[in-house]
């Protein structure tokens, strides 16, 4: 399996064990010259399959100069019918009107491949050795920027957050899952996040604090392989719905997202195949609360 990934994503890419090849799209910025060199990375390739996933134009156009036996394109705007017929084996509209995991299945009915029952995505891969030591049990709460008011949409409804009521949250869901509780957060530093490490944490340099008798660790700097690993020994995810809860299902562990309450046919796309996730609308931090001391979990 070969990948043309940008540079970004490589980093990621590369510590799964299958993948034999990885071609930077990216490499000088320069759309024409990324062209001449993937185009020059390939040239002497030939393919069984060439599967076009991320929809863009760049990508379906780098797929028609790709030598391979059956081609197939993943894309949600209409290209000219002439190019797709011409040069593709198989157009699959990736709109919201199927889950992306429909849409997959689609993919393997028309390459004859039967969908196996469970998949391990995490197979051969590499996780990092995580040098933090993590206290089980322990919830895992995520509070990245898509909690706070003015890092993420504009037209989302955000839970009003502030030190003091980030803290009666956790005293909730340690009296509702009786579990440590290890907070990460996002790559955007949010300042009400430094405001509550300032008011609660004594020790900054190793933010850690009792509440009711369990352990709260404030986990500031911390990369996606890193998280990773803090949700592969989680017991309970939370989180708003995003990278991180798809993690959390590949991993198979139980999972609470909030979602937006009005793009439930955008949520539905990319978790409508998901077993072990439980769902809280966005709302103010009280509600929200209420919501998830409601869930029951088997």
């Amino acid at each position: 399996v070969d990948v043309v990934a940008s540079r970004y994503n490589s980093k990621y890419i590369k510590n799964f064990k299958y993948i034999k090849n990885i071609f930077i799209f990216d490499k000088t910025q320069n759309k024409i010259l990324d062209f001449f060199n993937l185009f020059l990375q390939i040239k002497n390739k030939k393919y069984d399959y060439l599967i076009v996933l991320d929809g863009k134009r760049r990508s379906f156009l780098s797929g028609i100069f790709i030598n391979s036996t059956i081609k197939v394109c993943f894309l949600k705007d209409f290209y000219p019918k002439f190019l797709i017929s011409l040069f593709y084996n198989k157009y699959i509209k990736n709109s919201e009107t199927n889950t992306q995991y429909k849409n997959f299945q689609i993919l393997l009915n028309y390459l004859d491949i039967k969908s196996p029952k469970n998949i391990n995505y995490y197979k051969n891969y590499n996780f990092i050795k995580y040098k933090i030591k993590l206290r089980k049990p322990y919830i895992h709460l995520h509070l990245d920027e898509k909690w706070f008011k003015d890092y993420y949409f504009h037209d989302f409804d955000y839970m009003d957050l502030n030190p003091n009521s980030i803290y009666i949250f956790l005293e909730s869901l340690i009296k509702k899952f009786k579990c440590n509780i290890i907070i990460t957060q996002g790559f955007k530093k949010v300042n009400i996040m430094n405001d509550f490490k300032i008011k609660y944490f004594k020790n900054i340099k190793d933010p850690h604090i009792k509440i009711s008798k369990k352990s709260v660790k404030f986990i500031e700097q911390s990369s996606f392989r890193d998280l990773e690993n803090i949700v592969l020994n989680s017991k309970i995810l939370i989180c708003c719905e995003g990278a991180i809860s798809h993690v959390s299902h590949s991993l198979n562990k139980k999972t609470i997202a909030l979602i937006q309450k009005d793009r439930l046919i955008s949520t539905n796309f990319w978790i409508g195949h998901m077993n072990n996730i439980k769902t809280v609308f966005r709302n103010d931090i009280k509600q929200v609360t209420k919501d998830i001391l409601k869930l029951n979990f088997v």
